[in-house]
């Protein structure tokens, strides 16, 4: 029977083609769960900077998937390596710090053929087919390293055909979606004749990804991910930089804050959440422009972003610039946006200002065998209903769910109440919140169990945290 398996895999990949490989592919979203980290080595060290805060971001990294029990993998080129003009034994680096852990892994590798190491922008994008089951590696024609990690886990490969000469579509900082196949947002490079606006439907995107639209905004300089962040369906993160701390003379990475007030325009004109919303923004301020005489750094505030950060199943890395009280507002701010999440601030000025942070040093791996949760949440002001709540979720996985739980409660220091959820059609699940008076607020979460015993919640973080909505009056319609 494995034979058979292995033979029907083996005509699978050889005969039908890229095109044709992969069914209802689904790629999912930064704050879905993941199995394992990549990073790529890279000897950056100004003169002047110390080695705990040239290696932070990688220590960091490392620290946090053990922690989070993933895998943590670290292409490190050999001492031959021309952008290597010193050898780094990373084995030493991580175990002067305690940082030991089977789930370290520092791979010898010689496939590293950029200068830079922005592990983002080298491919492993990773897609379910069916949105649950087989996962693939998609990388364009030239992501070395992408092509080496699938090779490396056994993940299966796909080249994507890309319809643009070096489209600017192959960098992974320039890529967002929201896990649903909703849509895709990504930065326009105009050199490249790329369509600016929104498209349906649009080349390999919705070919390979299962993307249904890509909004494309205009600019030629700077990834999405180096200004906005989904932290969820509804919510995202974007840099505000205010007019006081942008001197166009100097700094030309991109165009100040005229540019992110007009892809958040063209952002809430033009897209919907999954359930027919509107995105809301929060503003995180960036970092002014510094200057560090010992280091030689120059870092211009439209680098330095907390924007770009990396969501590691229920921690957060943020970039942090040594600048006070800016990196202690961003660690707040991310704080009060993503509760119930660990918030860990990682050190990236030396990387900034080479136009890269946190986000771009790293490829999260989604996890196999995921758990799929859709669930339109309650939030803010929900009218009184004599009959209750009602809460729904579409809940699938490859090995098929067992269960899906209802809890909730309306007092923080009480133990949630449950209630199992009935199996309705099409993968959705169904319960009640019982009718509570007027000004009770409700806090809830779901569980869902697959038929092997895996369980995930949602949101990913309960019952640390849970969505949270207050019983208000109906709202009485006044005829003129």
């Amino acid at each position: 029977m494995k034979l058979l398996i292995v033979l029907s895999w083996f005509i699978f990949f050889n005969i039908t083609g890229a095109i044709g490989q992969i069914e209802n592919p689904r790629h999912p979203a930064e704050w879905e769960e993941v199995s394992g980290v990549v990073m790529e080595f890279r000897y950056f060290k100004n003169p002047g900077v110390s080695w705990d805060e040239a290696l932070d971001p990688f220590v960091k990294t490392a620290q946090a998937c053990i922690d989070e029990g993933i895998d943590f993998y670290i292409l490190n080129p050999d001492a031959n390596y021309s952008h290597n003009p010193i050898p780094v034994r990373l084995d030493t680096v991580f175990s002067n710090r305690n940082i030991q852990s089977p789930l370290i892994h520092i791979i010898p590798s010689d496939t590293l053929s950029a200068s830079f190491p922005w592990a983002r922008d080298h491919g492993m994008y990773l897609v379910y087919q069916n949105d649950v089951e087989q996962r693939f590696l998609l990388n364009f024609k030239d992501d070395h390293s992408g092509k080496f990690i699938a090779d490396h886990l056994g993940i299966p490969a796909v080249t994507i055909d890309a319809p643009f000469n070096e489209p600017y579509y192959s960098d992974g900082g320039n890529f967002m979606t929201d896990g649903h196949g909703t849509f895709n947002i990504a930065t326009n490079d105009i050199s490249k004749e790329i369509p600016e606006g929104l498209q349906h439907e649009f080349d390999y995107f919705y070919q390979y990804f299962g993307m249904k639209k890509t909004l494309n905004l205009p600019t030629s300089l700077v990834h999405m991910d180096y200004f906005l962040k989904m932290i969820d369906e509804k919510t995202a993160l974007i840099a505000y930089i205010p007019n006081s701390n942008y001197d166009v003379s100097i700094d030309e990475f991109y165009d100040d804050q005229y540019f992110i007030d007009q892809a958040a325009v063209a952002i809430s004109q033009q897209l919907q959440t999954f359930d027919g919303k509107t995105i809301t923004f929060i503003p995180i301020q960036n970092a002014p422009t510094t200057y560090d005489k010992n280091t030689g750094i120059v870092l211009h505030t439209s680098k330095a972003t907390y924007i770009n950060s990396l969501i590691l199943n229920k921690t957060v890395l943020v970039p942090q610039y040594q600048v006070t009280p800016f990196d202690e507002l961003a660690l707040g701010a991310y704080k009060k946006a993503m509760p119930g999440y660990k918030i860990i601030g990682v050190d990236c000025r030396q990387y900034a200002h080479l136009y890269g942070a946190i986000h771009c040093l790293t490829h999260e791996l989604y996890a196999e065998n995921p758990i799929y949760l859709q669930h339109q949440w309650y939030e803010g002001n929900i009218s009184n209903d004599p009959n209750g709540n009602p809460v729904s979720v579409k809940a699938k996985s490859a090995d098929g769910i067992r269960q899906a739980v209802l809890y909730w409660r309306t007092n923080k220091e009480e133990p949630f109440a449950s209630k199992v959820m009935k199996s309705m059609p099409d993968d959705h699940f169904h319960a009640v919140i019982p009718s509570y008076e007027n000004g009770t607020t409700i806090e809830y979460y779901l569980q869902v169990e697959n038929d092997l015993g895996k369980v995930m919640h949602k949101p990913m973080v309960a019952p640390a945290h849970a969505y949270s909505f207050t019983i208000a009056p109906p709202v009485e319609n006044h005829e003129n």
